[in-house]
């Protein structure tokens, strides 16, 4: 991993080829379908209790909401009724879709849209600023965008390196800071507002390094001991700070964007 120096955040060493990132792309989890009936029921009470996480501070106002990056439209299945659209690299086709499906080309032309959604999608794409700044322009006047992405100032990557859950290269291009994508967000005409993630999110985020750290057979059983050890006393420390603090350092960055109204009315000055 590289670390920008002007913003914080974390690239991979050797950018991936577009082949590459493609290929990784097989049997990822997304489109993975949930196996047995024990995982099924685990994955049933995670969203139970994180329900405010999974509607993405959906407003009751939003007719029109675009999911970019939809998966199987897990998301858009919770609201039902309303006109939902999704986008991804290809539709679903393992069962009927309950949202419109749209290609990425034909996104401008059924816009405008009162919420627009990236759920960990961000950090997957060669160009980010161009689709943040295309999907701003894409927003009606009182509409907002919700992102998740992985935080490069994650107490993981301080005690777990390339082991942390989010070093998922080549699928992610870029691991965000705080600083950096405010700064992608203003450039794209957009005010942030960041929201605190789930506890629930930082525990599972911890389990799936802890995974990593234990079945990495090239590392000495010390090593991984140790960096196991000090991964579960991250994690305590880090659910035990206040609010600012532990938004700082959370695996995960959670924005509101809204349109920069201000700016808008001085570039047409």
């Amino acid at each position: 991993m590289v670390r920008c120096e002007a913003c914080g955040a974390l690239y991979p060493r050797d950018i991936p080829t577009d082949d590459a990132a493609r290929s990784a792309y097989a049997g990822y989890y997304t489109v993975a379908k949930p196996r047995g009936r024990l995982r099924r029921w685990l994955r049933s009470l995670m969203e139970r209790t994180r329900r405010r996480y999974l509607d993405r501070g959906t407003p009751a106002e939003a007719r029109r909401i675009l999911d970019y990056g939809c998966g199987a439209g897990g998301y858009l299945a919770r609201f039902a009724g309303r006109a939902c659209f999704g986008s991804d690299l290809t539709p679903p086709t393992d069962k009927p879709i309950a949202f419109a499906w749209l290609d990425v080309d034909a996104i401008d032309a059924a816009a405008p849209f009162d919420w627009i959604t990236l759920g960990h999608v961000l950090e997957h794409l060669a160009k980010p600023a161009d689709t943040l700044s295309r999907l701003a322009a894409a927003l009606s006047p009182a509409g907002g965008l919700w992102i998740a992405t992985p935080n490069a100032d994650s107490f993981l990557f301080a005690v777990a390196g390339p082991w942390a859950r989010d070093v998922d290269f080549p699928r992610h291009r870029e691991i965000f800071s705080r600083r950096g994508l405010g700064r992608l967000a203003a450039e794209a005409g957009l005010i942030c507002q960041f929201a605190s993630p789930p506890h629930l999110n930082a525990v599972l985020n911890t389990a799936s390094t802890l995974r990593n750290i234990l079945r990495d057979r090239d590392g000495g059983w010390a090593a991984r001991i140790g960096a196991a050890v000090r991964t579960v006393l991250a994690l305590t420390i880090h659910l035990a700070k206040g609010r600012p603090a532990r938004d700082r350092d959370s695996p995960e960055l959670i924005v509101i964007c809204r349109l920069d109204q201000a700016a808008r009315r001085e570039s047409r000055l």
